[in-house]
């Protein structure tokens, strides 16, 4: 994840720019005119170096403005700059800069993320003016042992990257087994790699990063409680010096870690309940942290601990609930004004792929559920398929990845628009409004468009029983394909990148990801779902992908399929293209009823 927020930053932070946002308070001493690079340590033994800002006072307050960076040429605005004593803050492609001046006077020592992600970063005074492409990345000294670790972690990210590129089935069964080998040398030798680090160079920040690799793969590494204690007091000792968000994170991740480990879920506890104490700690990291208690407590068998705890967290997360969905999405989205052409009658359609635990989703999903505001049904279907990636989701399952692999999902977010790939890339909160009027600009179009092309549905439920019909008129063809698809309306989970609610959500698809052919001119179909039966498929599927694949971050599975609604879709398969679509509520009426 740490690399996703390097390539984050180093794909947007490529050319020069101005930064003019005042600072809303500003300390005579200690004095921070001149310039300052920034340097961004998102993995050990490599350092990146965006830019070069100069800071000058103008009419009594200070003006930052950026005077270099490696590669010129593109546009970038910073905003909520801020100077507040000896702590600098500001914001740039989604991410904030948090740091404290050092007693010298030369480093600003800090962090750049979000609230569910940060890497090292500082501020140092220079004498340059201007950097090269050569000075974007530069490879630093680090200890032997953690080098070892870095290049066998790179081996096999080179292997799984030729797997997957590779065509030949031959071929590919030989990489295959070269990277199961690898996998098997480099389980063997990390694990007492990192260990010699921690233990021969426990003030290191190399030590830190071992201690780090060593939490979060706690299972794998076969962590002993004494050694995450160990660690964890080091992560403590050595974080707090980039800031206090820095050091909650990586507490918050390696106890996120630590809690699926049983034999360590004491080890989780003891520090949990510790932080939960702590002042001034943000309502969503005292949430995420009674989670961890929670859960092991539950591993501990302690109901009563448990339940005090879940009391807690309830009054928590209901306050955090309504602050949420007060804020999110952070714009007011318009009201469509409707069809210009009378004759209009194409329903667009937006598939979005994301994932709970990716922050650059962040603004593709608050996007989505703006448009849900702006649109009605009848006008615009959204769909929301979840993945696991960059890590394990328990909103995906089988139908989601079927229909990722129908279009060459491999990357998340990404957006179709009646089939079609358009709007790629997503980013923070601060990038939803950006993401909303892109995605308009392509559903507008749409909306203009008449077919021929007409389909109808109804869902009716009874019990755990669905039943729904079908009916599809004006085209048919071995690749015109009828598709079926279950959404919950809201799905309450919070993942990695801290959104917590999920609308339209895919459960599945009662036909199949690959769909019906349409063979008829009027074509006519029904079909009953047992909600019991896609439950049941739902914990299969997370229960085989936590045991063979990995493991998930928490052990929440939302599964109450409350809210409920049945999309179809007519899809030229030839081209992919979404013909036309309708979605429906699931009427609710009492089993045995009328």
């Amino acid at each position: 994840m740490l690399h996703r927020i390097l390539g984050f930053v180093g794909g947007v932070v490529v050319g020069a720019f101005l930064l003019g946002d005042r600072c809303s308070v500003w300390a005579a001493d200690p004095d921070f005119a001149g310039h300052w690079l920034l340097t961004i340590s998102a993995r050990p033994g490599v350092e990146q170096n965006p830019m070069i800002l100069h800071i000058a006072m103008k009419d009594g307050q200070p003006v930052a403005r950026v005077v270099a960076t490696p590669t010129p040429g593109s546009a970038l605005t910073v905003t909520d700059w801020v100077i507040d004593g000896s702590t600098v803050r500001f914001n740039f492609s989604g991410l904030r800069f948090e740091g404290t001046l050092r007693p010298d006077g030369n480093t600003i020592r800090g962090s750049l993320g979000n609230d569910t992600i940060a890497v090292r970063a500082r501020l140092s005074r220079t004498p340059k003016t201007g950097l090269t492409a050569a000075d974007a990345v530069v490879r630093v000294d680090i200890p032997a042992p953690l080098a070892e670790v870095q290049k066998r972690t790179d081996a096999l990210t080179r292997l799984r990257m030729e797997v997957q590129q590779q065509k030949d089935a031959d071929k590919r069964q030989e990489l295959l087994a070269k990277l199961e080998e690898a996998q098997k040398e480099a389980d063997a030798k990390i694990p007492g790699l990192l260990r010699d680090v921690v233990a021969q160079q426990a003030d290191s920040e190399a030590a830190l990063d071992a201690a780090l690799d060593l939490l979060r793969n706690a299972a794998r590494y076969s962590l002993t409680a004494a050694e995450a204690t160990q660690c964890l007091a080091l992560v403590e000792k050595q974080a707090a010096a980039y800031g206090p968000r820095y050091l909650r994170l990586q507490l918050l991740n390696s106890l996120e870690a630590l809690v699926a480990v049983r034999d360590l879920a004491a080890v989780a506890e003891a520090t949990a309940a510790r932080l939960t104490q702590a002042p001034d700690a943000p309502a969503e990291y005292l949430a995420r942290i009674l989670q961890v208690r929670k859960t092991a407590l539950t591993t501990l068998n302690k109901p009563d601990a448990v339940k005090a705890v879940v009391a807690e967290l309830a009054k928590l997360e209901e306050r955090i609930d309504a602050e949420y969905l007060k804020n999110v999405p952070p714009f007011r989205p318009a009201k469509y004004p409707g069809r210009k052409n009378p004759d209009a009658n194409r329903v667009a359609v937006l598939e979005l792929f994301t994932g709970a635990q990716c922050p650059p989703c962040v603004a593709a999903d608050v996007a989505f559920d703006a448009l849900l505001k702006s649109y009605s049904p009848r006008e615009l279907v959204l769909i929301q398929y979840h993945l696991h990636i960059p890590g394990p989701d328990p909103l995906t399952n089988a139908d989601t990845v079927a229909r990722a692999k129908y279009y060459g999902i491999k990357s998340t977010p990404s957006t179709l628009f009646n089939g079609q790939p358009h709007a790629r890339g997503g980013g923070g909160m601060a990038q939803a409004e950006r993401k909303y009027n892109q995605y308009i600009e392509f559903i507008h179009p749409i909306l203009e468009q008449k077919t021929e092309v007409t389909i109808s549905a109804q869902a009716r439920r009874r019990g755990d029983k669905i039943d729904i019909t079908v009916e599809v008129g004006g085209i048919r063809g071995d690749d015109i394909k009828l598709r079926v698809v279950l959404v919950e309306e809201t799905v309450k989970y919070v993942g990695g990148n801290q959104l917590r609610f999920h609308h339209n959500v895919v459960r599945a698809m009662p036909l199949g990801a690959e769909g019906v052919a349409i063979t008829d001119q009027d074509f006519h179909k029904k079909l009953t779902v047992d909600l019991n039966d896609v439950r049941k498929n739902l914990m299969q599927y997370l229960d085989d992908y936590a045991a063979n694949v990995r493991p998930f971050p928490k052990p929440d599975r939302p599964l109450e399929m409350k809210a409920l609604q049945v999309i179809a879709l007519v899809q030229n398969d030839a081209t992919q293209e979404i013909l036309q679509a309708v979605q429906v509520n699931v009427e609710n009426k009492a089993a045995g009823g009328p």
